[in-house]
């Protein structure tokens, strides 16, 4: 596991709330304030150059708003936003955005988006075995067996596996975090919010997949690759 430290940027056309957040990022521990920047353009210009780890930034700033320089940055860097405004926080989590905050950003507040990203970027990777995964879940790593899965569902702040016997378990794992460790045989992304096991399929119908336990949506961007996997 690597200890380097994150180096981060922070993005606000206040020059006031970019002293704020630096300060925070500043006295955290394992945290490297790279810039501050009030042009967002010129933040993309230094995500462009590289080196950046996390970004946090404000969404309404002229010339270039948060959730375009989120698209701009392609997955390249991770992202905690910003905000005066809650409006836009289903936006901001559908871009991947590692967590929310809603100005003014309180430190403690602030380190828990950080850990998250920590725990994002630290999750244990898969066994080796093809019966079972290992999940992060408070301050356990459990051992979940494929079998006893059948679906895993996006949460505001969670991933969610539900299994047969255990029911309902949490983690802070990210959905695509966790699909990446899967495998490909057992699951498929049906929508930006939900994972399938496909053995957990009681049927599928035009637009959605029916479980014991869940009628779950396919999504447009999704479903060819689905229809694909069950051959049809």
């Amino acid at each position: 596991m690597s200890t380097e430290p994150l180096r981060c940027l922070v993005v606000d056309d206040e020059p006031l709330a970019v002293e704020v957040i630096g300060e925070h990022v500043r006295r955290t521990p394992g945290l490297v304030l790279v810039a501050g920047c009030t042009d967002p353009i010129a933040a993309f210009r230094k995500l462009e150059d590289g080196g950046i780890d996390l970004v946090f930034t404000d969404i309404r700033m002229p010339e270039l708003t948060g959730l375009q320089l989120i698209k701009l940055a392609q997955g390249r860097t991770s992202f905690i936003v910003t905000s005066a405004y809650s409006e836009h926080a289903i936006d901001g989590f559908e871009l991947d955005v590692v967590d929310y905050l809603l100005k003014p950003v309180r430190y403690e507040r602030f380190v828990a988006a950080v850990e998250k990203l920590r725990a994002r970027r630290t999750a244990p990777s898969a066994a080796p075995s093809a019966d079972h995964f290992f999940l992060k879940s408070g301050h356990e790593v459990l051992r979940i067996d494929h079998d006893e899965v059948t679906h895993i569902s996006a949460m505001r702040d969670y991933v969610a596996v539900h299994t047969r016997s255990k029911g309902r378990i949490l983690s802070l794992e990210h959905l695509r975090d966790l699909e990446q460790r899967l495998p490909a045989e057992r699951y498929c992304r049906i929508h930006r919010s939900h994972i399938v096991a496909l053995k957990a399929i009681q049927r599928v119908e035009r637009d959605h997949v029916v479980l014991a336990d869940a009628h779950l949506p396919i999504s447009d961007s999704y479903a060819k690759r689905f229809r694909a996997v069950l051959g049809r």
